[in-house]
């Protein structure tokens, strides 16, 4: 069952201080003193050093309250010695914990180790973080009775869950894990019934989340059309969102010029426009590139291989986007080129296009990477249940050489911008 814990550390001296939180004040020796007369918990982990278990661990031994006990760990004088102190802490967390850490006292590496904690934690232990608390005792003045204020830390956690989820939506177009995070930030709707200010919030973080949602899908299905109306709208939707991230999701507010940065190069308006097919067809070979960069090689070469199929469509004045009443005369025409070099080849299929394509300069180095673009399709497209499967990494060295080559006969094919 799932509790709620407090990770206190203790250094080696005590001072009587008044801290302030929620405009209440609470005095203690130590801050965990302070600390337990506004946080419910289940158990208190108070973190000693030989040091302080003798000089003020007393202090809160002398509450005798059987939820707080000692936790023996090393002074932290190496990186050995502070992983000790890791695997210690961790141990003592269970799977679904509610966790409440207090950084007051102690060394002064201990923020940067407790954000590690949390952010482990986070990942390993599904545990939930609610609260990282600092007593900023430099902040109190005895003078004038002003009390140590107390800090609430953890947001800044959530800016790793933030860089993370960004960071794997740029690199690997994977937008679950940040669309997430961006419905998360959405008001309650308790918040939206009480506050209408905070109405436009909501929609434009949800319509982030969507736009989010939408691209990275149309990327994971190579839907190549749909990726570039997504950017576009994306782009547009983040621009329009800022104020919002500023207020409600402020990590992303500093990272969403990084999306926008990556995803704006495929963004086209009007994909389908005749006037816009060759910008379209230069958009898609950057996506073929994208994917094979990421290792997405099914992606990689079904895009490939359809986009060989377009730019000739484009070449031959054959309708881009009607299997039935263009692009499978291209592909009659591609197949007709490669069976021609065949021992024993078939009869040709019936094409309107090959005298077109014969007559191409580029014809024998098109029917050349048709035909590996197609076996290399096929391989993928049977997940390797033949007598013969290439692995995975030789169908990543060809996918590769082959994009030079595509590259060669887009620059020849396309019409210059």
């Amino acid at each position: 069952m799932s509790q709620t814990k407090i990770i206190t550390f203790l250094g080696k001296y005590t001072s009587q201080t008044s801290y302030s939180y929620k405009d209440q004040h609470y005095v203690g020796e130590v801050f965990a003193q302070a600390l337990r007369q506004f946080c419910e918990y289940d158990t208190m982990l108070v973190c000693v050093t030989k040091e302080a278990k003798e000089k003020t661990w007393p202090v809160l031994e002398a509450l005798q309250d059987p939820r707080i006990q000692a936790v023996d760990i090393p002074t932290g004088r190496t990186t050995e010695e502070m992983w000790e102190t890791f695997k210690t802490i961790t141990q003592y967390v269970d799977e679904g914990d509610f966790v409440i850490f207090d950084i007051t006292h102690g060394l002064r590496s201990l923020p940067f180790l407790v954000f590690l904690f949390a952010a482990y934690l986070k990942a390993a232990k599904n545990v939930t973080i609610k609260a990282i608390y600092y007593g900023a005792l430099e902040l109190s003045d005895r003078n004038s009775n002003l009390p140590a204020p107390v800090i609430d830390l953890s947001e800044f956690v959530s800016m790793i869950d933030w860089l993370t989820a960004t960071t794997r939506f740029v690199e690997m177009g994977d937008g679950q894990a940040l669309a997430s995070l961006l419905k998360s930030a959405i008001p309650s709707s308790v918040e939206l019934r009480d506050d209408p200010s905070t109405r436009p919030i909501k929609d434009n973080l949800k319509k982030s989340a969507e736009a989010i949602e939408n691209i990275s899908l149309a990327l994971s299905v190579t839907r190549p059309i749909e990726t570039m109306r997504s950017a576009t709208e994306l782009e547009e939707i983040l621009k329009q969102a800022a104020p919002s991230f500023a207020d409600r999701a402020k990590p992303f507010s500093l990272l969403s010029d990084k999306v926008v940065q990556e995803y704006g190069q495929f963004a086209l308006p009007n994909p389908t426009d005749e006037a816009t097919f060759s910008e379209n067809l230069l958009l898609q070979f950057q996506m073929v590139k994208w994917y094979i960069d990421r290792n997405q090689l099914v992606q990689a070469v079904t895009l490939g291989r359809e986009w060989l199929v377009s730019i000739l469509a484009l070449r031959f004045d054959e309708p881009m986007f009607d299997h039935p009443k263009g692009r499978k005369y291209v592909e009659a025409a591609l197949n007709n080129a490669v069976e021609k070099n065949k021992p024993n080849p078939r009869p040709p299929l019936d094409s309107r296009c090959n005298e077109k394509f014969a007559a191409l300069p580029e014809a024998d180095e098109l029917a050349s990477v048709w035909n590996q673009m197609t076996e290399l399709r096929n391989d993928i497209a049977h997940v390797g249940m033949n007598l013969k499967p290439q692995d995975a990494a030789k169908l990543k060295k060809k996918a590769s050489s082959l994009y030079p080559r595509l590259q060669k006969l887009g620059e020849s094919l396309l019409p210059q911008q």
